[in-house]
């Protein structure tokens, strides 16, 4: 594995190398392909983590005595008891006091989780937008992109094209285009369900310069009061 890689998302990387990283990635499909492998074994390797240590609060809870009557050991019962319920209702992380992920990692999380693949929806623009999102998932990147680029290009107020062009630019790293994709698709009014803003919000904080955790919590905010698109995330992440 290229070892810029953990350094890139480690932040180990002086801005040069970090921009000739992104280059690289966006020519490179070999590289784009073992970062999403990357991505994906650093949350499969958190996952396990916290599975072992809900295990290992499980075993302590079984080797406790059937009959304690010291107040002490009735107070770790409880204690443990309420942890399992908590895991039950699927807040078990808060007994196990994983620490918080910060926004980079909760927008990175998001990413992995909802642009691995593209769905086809019913309402796709012809056949274009459903061979972008083949594309998308085949690991054509630029190839998706064009195909968005020539819906658009004959339909500017296409919401779905700029979804999958922003969602296509944030997968390549080009950060300043997806922003500007998301932008234009949460400057939409008319759309029954409108996403640009909560996107657009995670371009930025996955950009990371200068000013851009504040453009992205302002947007987070206006997510949130607007009831919008994205508002469960957002609320999760300003806390």
């Amino acid at each position: 594995m290229d070892e810029r890689i953990d350094d890139y998302f480690g932040q180990r990387l002086t801005g040069a190398e970090k921009a000739q990283f992104e280059a690289d990635l966006k020519s490179d499909p070999q590289l784009a392909d073992a970062v999403a492998f990357y991505l994906a074994s650093r949350e499969a390797s958190m996952q396990y983590a916290r599975e072992k240590k809900l295990l290992e609060r499980h075993a302590e809870w079984q080797a406790l005595p059937k009959k304690a009557t010291n107040m002490a050991w009735l107070n770790a019962w409880y204690a443990v008891a309420a942890a399992v319920a908590l895991v039950a209702f699927g807040i078990g992380w808060y007994f196990l006091n994983t620490p918080p992920k910060d926004m980079q990692q909760l927008a990175a999380g998001y990413v992995m989780e909802n642009f691995t693949r593209l769905r086809q929806e019913l309402g796709d623009s012809g056949d274009t937008l459903q061979r972008a999102k083949d594309s998308y998932n085949n690991g054509q990147y630029a190839t998706a992109l064009k195909r968005c680029e020539s819906v658009l290009s004959s339909d500017p107020q296409n919401a779905e094209a700029k979804r999958i062009a922003g969602i296509v630019s944030l997968h390549l790293l080009d950060y300043d285009k997806a922003i500007d994709y998301f932008h234009r698709l949460g400057a939409q009014k008319e759309l029954y369900a409108n996403p640009g803003k909560f996107y657009e919000a995670i371009a930025l904080i996955q950009r990371n310069q200068p000013g851009d955790k504040k453009k992205a919590e302002s947007l987070l905010q206006e997510v949130i009061d607007q009831d919008l698109e994205g508002k469960n995330e957002a609320v999760k992440w300003m806390k």
